[in-house]
């Protein structure tokens, strides 16, 4: 990629009974400065108006492109059926509870156009509640050699040739599937940040990520990228959750 092209981008967004929030987060892509873009909406058989929300909206903007899962698959599953309809040369993950500053993805293929080594780059972003009112900002850290700080760091956007390289998303497990392609990327691959917030984060009663369990307490550990290489960076034994001695 060079600064001359103009690559075609995949917004992945997951939705499920996300009536509330997902026309704002819609919005915030519609809105975007950058055009080449696609929103790919997989719906996981919500049972509120989420999926009649999306069809109305895709209706008037032939750039989202929406799916529905016969059944409800759980957030790994979805993500990986999801990632089955992406046509674009760079890929990112956007919550459907989320909202995309406008040049977000201009931005981020910017960075990508100055950094052909780049599997993945990320950005800083703030964080807002329930509202829509923003109440904080999160700069993420820069990346280093030891990736037992890192995980999944929102805005993140990577090229589909390297996420070709993986194993795709992890449906050996039942969540955290955005740290274990995380890891999947740049155990082997170059990362960096934006310093910039191109993303604002909700924080509200339902959030997914609430319902996470720690590493210590999941029964995935063996069956997951994510601890396979954090325990390695973090000198833990990642079927116990213990330090190994030095």
């Amino acid at each position: 990629m060079n600064p001359d092209e103009n690559p075609r981008v995949s917004l992945m967004m997951l939705s499920y009974n996300s009536e509330k929030f997902i026309q704002a987060a819609v919005s915030s892509v519609v809105n975007q400065t950058y055009r080449n873009w696609e929103l790919v909406i997989s719906d996981d058989a919500s049972t509120d108006g989420t999926w009649e929300l999306v069809r109305r909206m895709a209706s008037v903007e032939p750039r989202i492109r929406h799916f529905r899962n016969k059944a409800n698959l759980g957030t790994p599953r979805n993500r990986a059926e999801a990632s089955k309809h992406l046509t674009g040369d760079l890929i990112a993950h956007f919550d459907s509870d989320d909202v995309l500053y406008p040049d977000a993805v201009r931005l981020m293929v910017n960075a990508f156009a100055a950094k052909p080594d780049a599997d993945l780059i990320y950005s800083d972003y703030s964080s807002m509640d329930a509202a829509g009112n923003i109440d904080g900002y999160v700069a993420n850290p820069n990346p280093t050699s030891d990736l037992s700080g890192f995980g999944w760091k929102p805005f993140g956007m990577f090229r589909r040739s390297s996420f070709d390289r993986t194993e795709g998303y992890n449906t050996r497990i039942n969540h955290c599937e955005d740290g274990d392609i995380f890891m999947q990327l740049v155990e082997h691959g170059k990362f960096y940040r934006i310093p910039h917030v191109l993303y604002a984060r909700r924080s509200h009663a339902d959030n997914v990520s609430r319902k996470n369990k720690h590493c210590r307490d999941c029964g995935e550990r063996q069956v997951c990228n994510f601890m396979r290489v954090w325990s390695k960076h973090a000198n833990y034994d990642p079927v116990t959750f213990t330090p190994l001695k030095k």
